[in-house]
């Protein structure tokens, strides 16, 4: 059987960070990436597919991240997935109301090529670490 690649759903709105990131990730961790522009199309996405990693934008058009990154958490099976909000505005008040919604990381912009590949790496060691553990206690309760 196929090992499905892990899935990062990218929602920014901003082209070039868009395209940087997702050559990126694809070039160095070969991974799938889904680049969504705007958070309405990104609910829709997320009601038929759950990735393993969101990368977030803050200063979104429509609804700002914090609001979409809010509404995500309100979703049952989304509750749990590891989302980095990316923001260029930094402040301590943001990052506390972003800490009470369970993130796992974040991204400062302008960012490098060596913090986005190490912050997604990181996510993606502990979905793995994970998923090792509960293979071995589904194998356990056999």
């Amino acid at each position: 059987m196929e090992e499905q690649k892990f899935l990062v759903l990218l929602v920014d709105d901003d082209d070039l960070f868009r395209h940087y990131t997702e050559f990126i990730l694809k070039k160095y961790l070969d991974i799938d990436v889904v680049s969504i522009k705007y958070p309405n199309e990104a609910l829709d996405f997320l009601s038929t597919k759950v990735p393993d990693l969101i990368l977030l934008d803050m200063g979104l058009p429509e609804m700002d991240g914090y609001t979409f990154l809010k509404k995500i958490r309100g979703i049952e099976s989304l509750q749990e997935v590891p989302v980095i909000p990316c923001t260029a505005f930094a402040s301590k008040e943001l990052f506390a109301s972003l800490l009470k919604l369970n993130i796992s990381d974040y991204i400062l912009k302008p960012t490098t090529d060596r913090i986005l590949i190490d912050k997604v790496k990181k996510v993606m060691n502990i979905s793995r670490q994970n998923l090792q553990k509960e293979s071995k206690d589904d194998s356990k309760e056999q």
